[in-house]
């Protein structure tokens, strides 16, 4: 019996040595592709960070990294606990990300350019470090694609829809409440004020960053599966069912007491209501699915 445990205790010793030989040898290779990316992507990367500042859209996009680096940070015991070997499947998928780059830089396009990063890194984590160690870094990396604004395409045939349902919806909700409202394309005609809803109100920005918050919750405090799923997908209708309140709300104060009591502090104001909304539904939503997923526990037993 002594001299299985003692041969068990050489093998778990043999695999740790090996571990960190492995992981050693790629401390300078590592370092040095640090490096290169940090050259390769300098102007990208410096344009992303300047498109969260100016970008009220994107400025949750500070936060996008620290999260995945949290998350990286968090796992580090498991990781460590990994041996690297790497796959030829990597080199395919560090090409395809190379081809990304280029196609972005000839065509000028942002997202192409900035996406590639991510291909980039997963090309190399599966050459250099295996699937194994892929699977373990999956989402802290997939997570890194709520940091890059979606291309203009795509960012206005989400915005259009999502102004034009404010606008009825607020107008109908309006109507039914006994105002006068005459509804001009997106544009909300009141016998006192007129409400223009723009791009800024159409819940674009509150729906990226309610999105990208519900991901990294139900990652965190949710089982995995449809309920996980659900509780992401709710963040669409709440934002548009807080987007619409906002714009009858604007309405109703500036048809009763003008215009500049709709304006300033209560449209900034407002404009955080979303946020606070937003957040007691998503939390009320959580309660719920750990209630429902306590009586099937219990009706397992």
């Amino acid at each position: 019996m002594l001299d299985t445990h003692t041969q068990f205790s050489h093998e778990q010793d043999d695999h740790a040595s090996e571990r960190g030989q492995a992981w050693s040898r790629l401390l300078l290779p590592g370092v040095l592709i640090l490096v290169i990316l940090a050259l390769l992507y300098r102007d990208i990367l410096r344009a992303l960070v300047a498109q969260w500042w100016d970008d009220p859209n994107y400025s949750h996009g500070f936060l996008v990294p620290l999260f995945s680096g949290f998350l990286l940070w968090q796992g580090r015991h498991g990781l460590r606990g990994l041996v690297p070997r790497g796959t030829q499947v990597g080199l395919a998928v560090l090409l395809i990300g190379i081809a990304a780059l280029l196609l972005g830089d000839l065509g000028a396009e942002n997202f192409l350019m900035r996406s590639s990063l991510l291909v980039i890194i997963a090309g190399l984590v599966l050459f250099h470090l295996g699937p194994q160690i892929f699977r373990a870094i999956l989402f802290p990396l997939a997570f890194l694609l709520f940091m890059i604004p979606l291309p203009a395409t795509l960012f206005y045939a989400i915005t259009f829809p999502l102004q034009s349902l404010a606008a009825s919806q607020a107008a109908t909700i309006l109507d039914w409440m006994g105002i006068p409202v005459l509804l001009d394309g997106n544009v909300i005609h009141l016998s006192q004020i007129s409400l223009g809803v723009t791009e800024a109100c159409s819940g674009i920005r509150s729906l990226i960053s309610l999105v990208a918050g519900a991901v990294a919750w139900a990652y965190l405090a949710l089982p995995r599966g449809w309920m996980a799923v659900l509780f992401v997908a709710t963040a669409l209708p709440v934002t548009i069912i807080a987007n619409v309140a906002r714009v009858v709300m604007t309405g109703i104060i500036g048809q009763q007491f003008g215009v500049e009591y709709a304006s300033g502090f209560f449209h900034e104001f407002a404009g955080w209501g979303i946020y606070l909304f937003a957040f007691a539904c998503l939390l009320g939503l959580h309660t719920l699915i750990q209630s429902m997923a306590r009586v099937r526990f219990r009706r397992a037993q």
